[in-house]
This record gives structure tokens, sequence and C-alpha cells, in this order.
């Protein structure tokens, strides 16, 4: 099997490799055709676009070694070298070249007669087109716009194929350090990579059916059991679903009253305890459900070196919640903490195979496992840290009606920096209206506030939140 560069020029395939579990559920719902064939190059196709960020760069950059830093990047970080392919029997695969093609272009952007700085809407146009086919398009890219000597804006694209969340915190830390030695004329201070994102995918293969996945497979169906009712899920008939996009911001100081809230619990855990816990207690309120079920994003990287790589790892784990109103909120923070703690000690199972397990015992009725998904971001707290230089993340929020392959109601992503998480709320425009995710996301900010007094009952709680009526507009 060959491949060849964006400008056509042959590259040498130096691996081949299945698709990792993840990898496998996002084409399957993204770009696989309904009848389970890859469509056509140059066939549009559910598959999101490339993923935008910007950092805002003030000072003496040296473009130079940041090109440099860029190449040594992509020559590390083997997920960076990759593209995907059908072999003749059907099966997909990933195939890694042994080079790429220069992902780093440059431009500048003059700016209007006292503008300070560009938008987010005009750095967006600027930036190199967002659709890309992964079997011939750079997955990987870095756009630099200098706005005056020392101004510059860094623009990185990375596709969801090859990267997840905890890959971006790497991808930075990787990137700075490239940098800062390239300038100072010295190796770069990283931790070695002793087996390829490749190399993991097919691990993750090889295990799939395995003594370990059968194990977890028990603790999951004991988790779950009795037989769950599937959730409603109604997605249109071409697959796609109308969504929208709202800011979520949680303030540093309520970030640290849920850190000192879980460090406080019965079972000990991070901020991503409490944070579902008042997330269940919204949903709760929205619909009376007791049984409240989300979908908690999971790194998925136990693995020996898997933390230094980037690329698509990531799994989902069942956060299922008891919301009893005679509970305390300390009472609940504690079942969350229990809850995230057991799915990080069972989180290798790929969840498509639990629901299809799930389903063919007959354990769980029509529809999804969860109709909400959180997905927590903790690995970079920072932005780019390059010697000399000032850099700041830019917002690049994607707001305003789009289409989504998607029968989630609600998609929670935060990042934390500096502290505070901040990130979207995307939801499904034919479950709710607007006025209703205003009312969700005030109810959010009310119930974070509230598990932090872990002798409040949960009926007090919910009695203060307001009710979002979940009907479509």
């Amino acid at each position: 099997m060959t491949a060849t560069t964006a400008a056509g020029e042959p590259s040498a395939v130096t691996d081949i490799a299945p698709l990792s579990p993840g990898q496998e559920r996002l084409f399957d719902a993204e770009f696989v055709l309904p009848d389970g064939s890859w469509p056509t190059p140059g066939t549009p196709t559910r598959l999101r676009p490339i993923d935008s960020g910007a950092i805002r760069i003030d000072g003496p950059l040296d473009v130079a070694a940041l090109r440099r830093a860029v190449t040594a990047l992509v020559a590390r970080q083997s997920a960076l070298r990759t593209t995907f392919r059908r072999r003749p029997d059907g099966a997909p695969v990933q195939l890694v070249t042994n080079r790429a093609p220069d992902p780093m272009s440059l431009g500048a952007l003059d700016l209007a007669a006292g503008q300070q700085f560009p938008t987010a809407e005009e750095l967006l146009r600027h930036a190199p087109a967002r659709l890309v086919d992964p079997r011939h398009d750079l997955l990987f890219r870095v756009h630099l716009l200098r706005l005056d000597q020392e101004r510059h804006v860094l623009l990185l694209q990375v596709h969801h194929a090859v990267s997840d969340g905890w890959s971006i915190g790497v991808l930075y830390r990787d990137l700075s350090e490239l940098y800062n030695a390239a300038r100072a004329g010295r190796d770069a201070d990283l931790p070695a990579i002793p087996r390829s994102f490749a190399a993991h995918s097919r691990q993750m293969c090889a295990e799939r059916g395995g003594p370990e996945e059968q194990r977890q497979l028990a603790y999951w169906r004991r988790r779950l059991a009795p037989p769950l009712p599937g959730h409603r899920a109604e997605p249109q008939a071409d697959g796609l679903s109308p969504v929208d996009v709202e800011p979520v911001l949680v303030p540093a100081d309520l970030v640290r009253s849920l850190r000192e809230t879980a460090a406080t619990s019965a079972q000990r855990g991070g901020v991503a305890g409490p944070f579902l816990a008042a997330l269940a207690l919204v949903l709760h309120r929205v619909d009376g459900e007791r049984d409240v079920r989300i979908g908690m994003m999971i790194s998925n990287r136990a693995r020996p070196g898997a933390e230094h790589l980037i690329g698509y790892f990531v799994n989902t784990a069942v956060i299922r919640l008891h919301v009893d109103p005679t509970m305390t909120a300390g009472d609940l923070v504690a079942q969350a903490n229990t809850a995230v703690t057991e799915a990080i000690e069972h989180q290798a199972l790929p969840i498509q195979d639990l629901y299809q397990n799930l389903c063919d015992t007959g354990a769980l009725g029509p529809g999804p496992l969860y109709r909400v998904t959180l997905a927590l971001n903790t690995m970079r707290t920072t932005s780019l840290t390059l010697d000399g230089l000032h850099c700041q993340d830019i917002d690049l929020e994607r707001v305003g009606p789009r289409r989504a392959p998607t029968s989630i109601e609600q998609r929670w992503v935060l990042d934390e920096h500096a502290g505070h998480l901040a990130g979207t709320l995307t939801w499904r425009t034919d479950t709710a209206t607007r006025p209703a995710i205003a009312a969700t996301l005030t109810g959010l900010d009310q119930a974070l506030r509230a598990v932090t007094h872990p002798r409040t009952t949960l009926a007090d709680i919910t009695a203060t939140l307001p009710t979002p009526r979940p009907e479509a507009r």
C-alpha cells in the first residue's frame, strides 16, 4: 500500500495498523455510508471539520525555530503522519508514512485602522480549509499569521481522527519544548515514546474479546443491571440532527470549591465527581428521572507510554447515578466519585462492545445508553509556553445553527484554563428551545454551587433550580 503527500509526491508507508476502537466508532458514525461502504473520494460526508485552535503570541517570535519545532513534532508523533484507507478486503486501516509535507504555512493579516486585534471570524477566514478527507488530506496543520513585527497568531488544526482532548495537552507540551530547544540550540527534553499510536491500536484490537475485556464486561453488566430502558433517540432520516452551541464557563473560585468538596467526600475524587453530581441534578429537574445516565469521555491511556502520545485513545464510560430527593449533596457527590473511580478502573472496554452486548442479551431497551455526554479535559491547563514570549489562547468556539451526526441531545466539552473550566454545550435544537438551554446553564451554575454544601438535601437543591422545558421549537 502506498501513500502520497498533499502535493501528490510518493511517501513511504512505515506502518499499517487497524483503527483503534475509538477511531472505529468515529468512522462508523461520521464517515461510513449507511450500506457500510466508504464514500468515493470527493463525496461529501458527515465527518466533522478539522478542529481549529488559536494562540496569540506577543514578543519577538523566532519563526525559523517555530518551523523546526513543527517539523520535529510531526517526526516525533506518528499520528500526525497518518492517513486512512480500506484494504481490498474492506478492512479499514491507518497508514503511517515516513514523512509528511510541511504542515506549516505563513500569512499576514492587515488590521483595519484602529483595530486592536482580529475577531474570531476573521481568524477562521484566514485558516486553511476545515473540511478534510482523511484518505489524503493533511490532518495536522499549522498556520502562522503575522499582525506586526511582535504580534502573531498561531492557528493549530488537528483532526479528531488522530487526536483527542488529552492529545491537545501533549501537543502543547511537545511543541513548546521543541521550540524552546530549537531556539536555544539544544536537544529537546521530552519523554521517550517507546511505542507508536499505531502499535497501541494493534494491541487494543488484539485484546478485544479477551480475558481482560470479559472481566470488564462483567463489571459493566453488574453496574448497569437491572435491564435499562433505552433513552429517546429520534435523529433525522439522513442521520444528521440540527444542533447549536452555547459557551459554558465555570469560574476559578467555583472550581476550587468543587475540588475541595471532592477531597472531603466519603469517596475522594477530582472535579469530575461534583460536576457529574450537579449535572445529574439538572437532568433530574428536567424530566424527573431518578436513574440518570451520562456518557463521560475517558482518556483510556492506562497502557505504559500512552500518556505521551497524540492519538485517538478516548473511550466513553457510562456514569449511572441514582438521584433520591432524601439524599444529601454529599451522598450524591460520593456516589459520583465512586462511579468515576470505578469507570477509570474499567475504562478499556470499548463502549460499542458494551452496547452491543447489552442489546444482544436484552439488557437494554431501544435507543442509546445515554442522551448526554461530558468531556472534562484537565491535561492542558496553560497555553503554549514559549521562551521570551507571552502566549494566550483565543476562543474560536463555533456558534450558530449547524447539523451534526448525533443522536445525543447534549454534549458538554470543558477544558481547564488558569483554574477555570471553559467550553461549550452542543445541543440538539429539535429537543430543546434556546430559553430551555439558557435555563439549563443557569441551573447548572446553581447546582454546582449547591453540591459544595454536603449537608443540603437534594430535594432542597432541585426545588430552587429552574425547570427547562425540553420541547422542540
